[in-house]
């Protein structure tokens, strides 16, 4: 359906339509659950991102296109790459702008409208991560709305005023509320242990986070009428077996 997002761990259906193109990005940060990834890459279009190209390469998963500068790929995973017959766009090391962000231009200038999901942007290191984020975030105007996310990690934007119903095949651990703008108004979340109704978040104290999801049901409703807002989920090795 137009508004729903689907990944191997649950199902989202946002009040706003959803763009139609779809694009799976492959970054190197920590590498997904090979059976994550292959059916991740069922629902998706996959781009490599510099040394993604390995996890693809590893995975024998064959992206549509590949980017960056290549400083973090093996010679074997870029030079797999370059022989599939795929576009290559191919940037020095030393640049202004990161890989993910270049990627995340060339999916605005080739899609205009896209759902961007991201993966293998987590346990690396923190600044790495914050640049992603925000970074997708900040792709907004031009179209772009995505997540990262991974078997452990799921972080989805929502912007007001937007809502998204989350149907879980595996309940998460935690379930947070990250204010990605300095103040989020008219935040609501129910399906879980704490639920807040028409509540304002500050980035100066991101409080709402450490929740989990309701022994009551296998959904999560989250609204919000202004600013940005991070829902994160995380689940362990144990809760993904559940």
């Amino acid at each position: 359906m137009k508004n729903q997002l689907i990944l191997p761990q649950l199902r989202c259906s946002f009040e706003k339509k959803l763009p139609d193109s779809r694009v799976l990005l492959v970054a190197g940060g920590r590498q997904p659950a090979s059976e994550w990834l292959a059916q991740a890459a069922t629902q998706f279009p996959v781009w490599c991102i510099d040394s993604g190209v390995d996890i693809c390469h590893m995975n024998n998963i064959i992206p549509e296109r590949l980017i960056g500068d290549g400083d973090s790929a093996t010679s074997q995973g870029w030079s797999w790459g370059k022989g599939l017959g795929i576009p290559v766009e191919t940037y020095p090391p030393e640049k202004n702008l990161t890989d993910l962000q270049l990627a995340l231009q060339t999916v605005g200038s080739l899609h205009g409208e896209a759902m961007v999901v991201v993966t293998g942007v987590w346990g690396g290191r923190f600044d790495h991560a914050f640049s992603n984020i925000y970074s997708l975030k900040g792709c907004e105007p031009f179209g772009i709305r995505g997540c990262c996310a991974d078997e452990k990690e799921v972080l989805i934007l929502l912007k007001g005023k937007d809502s998204v119903v989350i149907d879980m095949v595996t309940h998460p651990e935690v379930v947070s509320l990250l204010p990605l703008s300095s103040e989020c108004y008219g935040v609501c979340i129910d399906g879980v242990h704490w639920p807040l109704v028409d509540v304002q978040l500050h980035d100066t104290l991101p409080y709402a986070v450490s929740n989990r999801p309701s022994q009551l049901g296998t959904s999560i409703t989250v609204t919000i009428e202004a600013g940005w807002l991070g829902i994160y989920m995380c689940w362990d090795e144990k809760g993904l077996n559940k």
